[in-house]
Parts: C-alpha cells; sequence; structure tokens
C-alpha cells in the first residue's frame, strides 16, 4: 500500500531557509579545504587553460604534474589551503605556463611546450632568482631558489 504524505507547511520552510543559509557566500567560504586531488585537479587545469591550443609534450606534462603534486603536499604540510593561497597558488602556475610559452617562441617552437622550453624557464628562472626575491610559491619558494 502507498501512502502519500506531504511536509507541513513549516517544516517546509525550514527547508528551503537551510538551504538558502547554506549557498550564501559566507557559508561557502567556511567550507573544509579542498581534497589535494581535487586541488591538483584544478591547478592542472589551469596549466591546460593557458596552454590553450599548444600541446604539451608528455615529459613536459609528467614534470607539471609532479610540481603540481609538490606544490599541493607543500600547501597542506603548511596549511595554507585557504581561498587566497589557492588563488596565488593558481596565479603563479598560470604565470609559469605563460614563461614556458615566452619561451616556446624564443626557442622557435611556438606550437608546442616540451622538455625545451621547460627547461629554458627553468633557467630563466633560476637566473631571475638570483637577481631578486622572486618567487612562485608553492611550486618555487625563495629557499630553493639561492644556491651557494
Amino acid at each position: 500500500m502507498l501512502y502519500y504524505c506531504s511536509f507541513p507547511d513549516r517544516l517546509t520552510s525550514q527547508i528551503k531557509r537551510s538551504d538558502r543559509r547554506r549557498n550564501n557566500l559566507f557559508h561557502k567560504n567556511m567550507l573544509p579545504p579542498s581534497s589535494p586531488s581535487t586541488l591538483q585537479h584544478t591547478l592542472w587545469q589551469d596549466v591546460l587553460d593557458v596552454a590553450g591550443p599548444l600541446e604539451v609534450g608528455p615529459a613536459c606534462a609528467s614534470f607539471l604534474r609532479a610540481w603540481i603534486a609538490l606544490g599541493v603536499e607543500r600547501m597542506t604540510a603548511t596549511g595554507r589551503l585557504g581561498p587566497s593561497d589557492l588563488a596565488n597558488a593558481r596565479a603563479n602556475i598560470r604565470a609559469f605556463i605563460q614563461l614556458m610559452k615566452s619561451e616556446a617562441v624564443f626557442l622557435g617552437q611556438p606550437d608546442r611546450l616540451d622538455k625545451e622550453t621547460l627547461r629554458a624557464a627553468h633557467r630563466r628562472l633560476e637566473r631571475k632568482g638570483l637577481l631578486t626575491t622572486f618567487t612562485l610559491w608553492p611550486f618555487w619558494p625563495n629557499e630553493f631558489v639561492a644556491h651557494d
């Protein structure tokens, strides 16, 4: 036998009110931090978005995925998983991919990002790190730039 039972009006209004509270901006900022795999996926999507139509070679993709994994691990270990930290990490990975794109043009291969563009961008970061207090946190912190 099937019974039909509707919610009383008061209960329905309480459910709607709690849904509105749950979806407001303040509540979304109070949510627990995302899992490391979600952060890695978000940062990888940023890489692909910035790369655009350029082909990302397999060795370059492996390096970037590992670099992202290390950055997310560093963020987790230091407890910096807030919205501003994630925005900073996203901006820094985008800046690095832009640097790789400019190096690809200088190397004469503007249609792909590969090992050579990665090495050239890495060399440029090292030179820039020697001259200034430059950082791409969490991927390139200052303490790893300084050489003796």
